[in-house]
C-alpha cells in the first residue's frame, strides 16, 4: 500500500528539478505535517530542473501543469482525495517532465 504524502514530502519534475511545496489544505497531518491533496500540487513553482533552453522550443520545468494519477481511493479530507507516493503529472516543460517522489514526508499513513 503506497504512502500518503505530506507538505514535508521531497518531489521533483523528473530532470532534477524540486517541486517548492506549500503547506498544503487538508486540516488531516501525518507524520506531524499536512497530508497533500488533490491539486495541492497543480501550480506549485518548481526550481532547478536540468533541462537546458534550447533552439526548437525546449524550456526548463518551472510548474506543475497537472496530476494524473496516484490519488487515493480510500482517504480524502474536505471531499479532496489525498496524494500518494504514486502521484503522476506533468509540469510546462519542453519536453514536459513527470512528477518523481523522492520521498513521501512520512512512513506512518498509507492508503489506496
Amino acid at each position: 500500500m503506497p504512502n500518503v504524502l505530506n507538505a514535508d514530502a521531497s518531489i521533483g519534475c523528473g530532470h532534477g528539478g524540486t517541486v517548492q511545496l506549500g503547506a498544503g489544505a487538508a486540516t488531516l497531518t501525518a507524520g506531524g505535517a499536512k497530508v497533500l491533496v488533490a491539486g495541492d500540487l497543480d501550480g506549485r513553482p518548481i526550481s532547478g530542473c536540468g533541462t537546458k533552453p534550447a533552439p526548437g522550443g525546449i524550456v526548463p520545468c518551472t510548474a506543475v501543469v497537472s496530476v494524473t494519477g496516484g490519488m487515493a481511493a480510500t482517504l480524502s479530507d474536505g471531499g479532496r482525495a489525498a496524494l500518494l507516493d504514486t502521484v503522476t503529472g506533468l509540469t510546462n516543460g519542453n519536453p514536459p517532465g513527470t512528477l518523481v517522489v523522492l520521498s513521501p514526508g512520512q512512513t506512518i499513513l498509507r492508503a489506496r
